[in-house]
């Protein structure tokens, strides 16, 4: 199972993009390139593919990752999900269509200049920096919380080995009791309170490694 920066990472990844992905298109639709050497055909495919990832990321690619963590988003910062993909949705839509389509579809839409150049990143990067943040804070809980679990499992493992030697402890002096006839058994005590020695002593070597 991923952890939750592995979430984190995934989805910064795909979104990120799209802000960039958003002015080489704007440029594009306005007949400009951001390098002489570069065809506009590969700067349109590669920003067509980074504003679907971000697209699909935003919706049920991130719903997909945080269910196999078992986590939700809180409400604020689902609503700036939201958002996000509401300032996607026009550019998303127009390339959609097909190739030779797409910008004339960019044109086509309502203040692209101002969409492109002032709403769509500060939506974005807002949404990505408390996005960080949350899934960081949460991850960071996740592992005290799990760390504290083991001590508590470690904790319980020592008493039940502490219980087996006291009780093989005992067998061994109820077979002495009986002589010749409780030998075996004794020998078997022993065995089982070395075993249970040696496996106190491995829990309380992996306990001094969560403490440090």
């Amino acid at each position: 199972m991923q952890s939750l920066t592995d979430v984190q990472n995934t989805a910064f990844m795909a979104i990120g993009p799209s802000r960039i992905a958003a002015l080489s298109l704007l440029a594009l639709s306005q007949g400009q390139s951001d390098s002489a050497d570069t065809e506009p055909k590969a700067v349109l495919d590669l920003s067509v593919q980074r504003l679907n990832a971000a697209y699909a990321m935003l919706g049920s690619g991130l719903d997909e990752l945080l269910e196999e963590c078992r986590y939700s988003l809180p409400e604020p910062l689902e609503a700036k999900r939201k958002a996000c993909r509401q300032v996607l949705q026009p550019l998303h839509k127009a390339i959609s269509k097909s190739e030779q389509d797409v910008l004339q579809q960019l044109r086509a839409i309502p203040g692209l200049s101002d969409l492109c150049l002032f709403q769509l990143e500060p939506v974005i990067s807002d949404f990505l920096k408390d996005m960080v943040h949350n899934l960081r804070e949460a991850q960071q809980l996740r592992e005290v919380q799990r760390e504290e679990n083991m001590r508590t499992t470690i904790a319980n493992a020592e008493s039940v080995g502490r219980n087996i030697k006291f009780i093989s402890f005992n067998a061994s002096i109820e077979a002495a009791r009986i002589g010749d006839m409780g030998k075996g058994f004794a020998v078997i005590a022993t065995e089982i309170r070395d075993l249970s020695g040696k496996t106190q002593t491995l829990l309380e070597e992996i306990s001094s490694y969560l403490k440090h």
